[in-house]
């Protein structure tokens, strides 16, 4: 009986033995398949929210803000899948000083690109922004320049004509800036060549209106030098094809830009004023007068301000004026890159935006008792 006794003892050592010997791999396979799903899981919450956005989103970090709220606000604007591990990841990075300012963010940005651009100083900008809006003139921008910077409006228009100055720049951006500036008629020389944009004003340039001037150029020499690059850069002018300069590309275009509204059939328009120099006729653009007067009010133009010569005027010029009247936007030259081939030499715009066209004066004074309130006919 005891032999008997010892034997089934040692039979269930030997069992449990073989059970534990069972079971072990299995515990372990279970820890790493669990490590595996939260390594994989933590992975995913630091990819990119939307790798397809291209939105750009401002976002700001001020003195009091710790790491705890700078997460909190990214989750909050959509910007990261999980605040906590944000907080977990800029622990462990290299540099986790957060600087202060304004930081320019994408929902395509993984957690790992956020971090290096809220962590590098030269990301931060100080949250004051010169808005140059298309349409805008130099005159106004000069305005706005005095609000948000050390610089007079004086002192920026003296800048934009200034001869040695523009010099300089025609050896920096000599696809964009040419001799053509060299026209005494210009009222403005850079008039048209500051490209529509929000710029940042910080340290370099608040006090130096080269250095703002320099920073608007770049975005317009990479704006506008490609746009006019892939243009026919051809036009009929006068009844003779020849090539056109940059200069007269963004001097048409900032014509359009005045007359076109977000709903006008632009490309219509573009074709106008195109068939117009063609045949030599004048452009008779009213902006073209406002500008020549420098007046830039929605009240009526004068007769004596239609009868004006001043080289601006083109309803007593032929041709182009001496140059831009207005910062023309990206459609305005998508316009006159696909300019609509047509014989109409006359335009009008419905108070909705809507526009009308015309291939003799007579179906355009029609159109105009039809479309235009409280229109006067010259007949």
């Amino acid at each position: 009986m005891k032999e008997d006794k010892i034997r089934r003892q040692q039979e269930l050592r030997a069992k449990n033995k073989s059970k534990s010997k069972d079971v072990l791999p299995m515990i372990l396979t279970a820890i790493m398949i669990l490590l595996i799903a939260i390594l994989s899981y933590s992975y995913y919450l630091t990819t990119a929210v939307d790798k397809s956005s291209t939105e750009k989103i401002q976002f700001e970090v001020k003195e009091s803000y710790g790491s705890s709220v700078i997460a909190q606000q990214l989750e909050e604007k959509g910007l990261i899948k999980s605040a906590t591990l944000f907080k977990v990841y800029s622990r462990l990075g290299s540099s986790n000083d957060f600087y202060v300012g304004q930081f320019s963010l994408s929902k395509n940005m993984n957690m790992s690109e956020i971090m290096n651009v809220l962590t590098n100083k030269t990301n931060a900008q100080s949250g004051i922004t010169l808005s140059i809006i298309e349409g805008d003139n130099i005159p106004k921008i000069a305005a706005k320049v005095e609000k948000v910077t050390d610089i007079s409006a004086e002192q920026f228009i003296e800048k934009v004509n200034d001869e040695q100055f523009i010099n300089q720049l025609k050896q920096e951006f000599p696809e964009l800036i040419t001799n053509s500036l060299d026209d005494p008629n210009i009222k403005f020389k850079l008039e048209g060549y500051l490209y529509p944009a929000g710029y940042n004003i910080d340290n370099s340039n608040k006090s130096n209106a080269e250095t703002l001037i320099r920073q608007i150029l770049k975005t317009t020499q990479q704006v506008v030098v490609p746009d006019y690059k892939s243009s026919t850069k051809k036009w009929n002018i006068a009844g003779v094809e020849r090539d056109i300069t940059i200069h007269e590309y963004i001097t048409l275009a900032s014509i359009l830009e005045k007359e076109s509204t977000t709903t006008t059939d632009n490309n219509g328009i573009a074709g106008v004023f195109l068939n117009r120099l063609k045949i030599n006729m004048q452009l008779q653009t009213d902006p073209s007068v406002y500008y020549a007067a420098q007046r830039f009010t929605a009240d009526p133009l004068t007769i004596q301000e239609l009868q004006s010569t001043d080289p601006y005027n083109t309803y007593k010029n032929l041709g182009l004026p001496p140059g831009p009247i207005s910062m023309p936007s990206q459609k305005s030259y998508e316009a006159l890159n696909g300019a609509t081939q047509h014989n109409y030499l006359y335009f009008l715009t419905d108070k909705e935006g809507k526009a009308y066209f015309a291939e003799t004066y007579a179906e355009h004074e029609k159109l105009a008792r039809e479309h235009v309130e409280g229109y006067i006919s010259t007949n």
